[in-house]
């Protein structure tokens, strides 16, 4: 894949990848490119025409972000004749000036510009032509399933059914099951099931409540329901993902108290 000043890439998942000038060229480790780092910036090579990139990387760790990310490629390339919005533009600017003079608070506000630049390079993706036929983006893209989809996220404790789902888009429950299925690739309320137990990992993630009452916020009146249904679509019991999430906190907090006592 050849870039091109101004162009943005994004990989999803971590395969090995290499970046290089020419096909004859060497290539460096990257462990021994990082080590040249002097706070946010690595100046490497030389004799050549200057060549600036400015990277980074995103943890993504709620589990609601899912039916998106299954619909996007595992390499998104955006090149910079597309059509991209001045929004998008504006943000790879301030990246590149903040990344030449960082400041007070530097980091937070690339941080901040990282997760704009996601945003919008997702927008930019999306309306690519020929772009999201099938799938999430699709869906959201749909005047009518979109209604749909909005409800079940706005509301997912509403005890939603094919024929409610389907006034919600304006269609009929015949229409709306099939159009549902055919772009979404799953019948509607399999889609809401695994809405609800996203919503109902990322409550426990917070420690909001007791298991009972996480059920109900996300539409569930039966304890043993909501158990099926959220092992169904993650594999574990509520109750075995409160106590992975209790596990890793602690390690965390044991990593970061073994770091003040070093700093200190």
């Amino acid at each position: 894949m050849a870039l091109r000043a101004g162009d943005v890439f994004i990989m999803f998942g971590d395969e090995p990848y290499r970046v290089y000038d020419h096909e004859r060229s060497r290539i460096e480790d990257c462990l021994d490119v990082e080590a040249l780092r002097e706070g946010n910036r690595i100046q490497f090579g030389g004799g050549g025409t200057t060549t600036t990139f400015i990277s980074g990387f995103f943890e993504i760790e709620r589990l609601d972000v899912r039916p998106l990310l299954n619909v996007l490629p595992k390499l998104l390339h955006l090149r910079s004749e597309q059509n991209r919005s001045r929004a998008f533009q504006a943000v790879l600017e301030l990246l590149a000036a903040e990344a030449d003079s960082p400041g007070l608070g530097s980091d937070a506000v690339v941080r901040r510009l990282f997760e704009l630049l996601f945003v919008h390079a997702i927008r930019a993706y999306s309306q690519q032509w020929g772009t999201a036929k099938t799938g999430w983006l699709a869906a959201v893209a749909d005047k009518n399933l979109a209604l749909a989809m909005e409800a079940m996220h706005a509301d997912p404790q509403t005890p939603w059914t094919v024929d409610r789902l389907a006034q919600e888009a304006g269609m009929s429950r015949s229409a709306f099951a099939a159009r549902f299925k055919d772009v979404v690739g799953q019948a509607p309320l399999a889609y809401l099931t695994e809405w609800r137990i996203y919503q109902a990992a990322r409550l426990i993630e917070a420690n909001a409540s007791k298991i009972s009452v996480i059920a109900r916020r996300v539409g569930y009146q039966s304890e043993a329901a909501f158990t099926k249904a959220f092992r169904k679509v993650l594999g574990h019991a509520p109750s075995e993902h409160r106590k992975s999430v209790m596990s890793t906190a602690a390690s965390k907090t044991s990593v970061f108290n073994e770091e003040m006592q070093e700093a200190a």
